[in-house]
């Protein structure tokens, strides 16, 4: 996974953090995070981190494709 940024809202919905992760393509998007989401570690720590309560109220999946006029293409 290649971290692209994290961020925290200054105004609008409090307690709201953001990142955006980049890939190379779908396929090595879904190889990779359903791998990450099997991976032992991440299970132990996700299960301890609710166990009295759930850490995270909301999540909200985009995927986003660079316009012609990025600097990213």
């Amino acid at each position: 996974m290649h971290q692209a940024g994290f961020w925290t809202t200054l105004h609008g919905e409090s307690n709201q953090f953001t990142y955006l992760l980049a890939w190379d393509s779908m396929a090595e998007r879904e190889e990779r995070w359903s791998t990450f989401l099997t991976t032992p570690e991440w299970i132990a720590i996700y299960t301890e981190t609710e166990k009295d309560s759930p850490l995270v109220q909301h999540i909200s999946n985009t995927l986003l494709a660079p316009t012609a006029f990025s600097s990213l293409t």
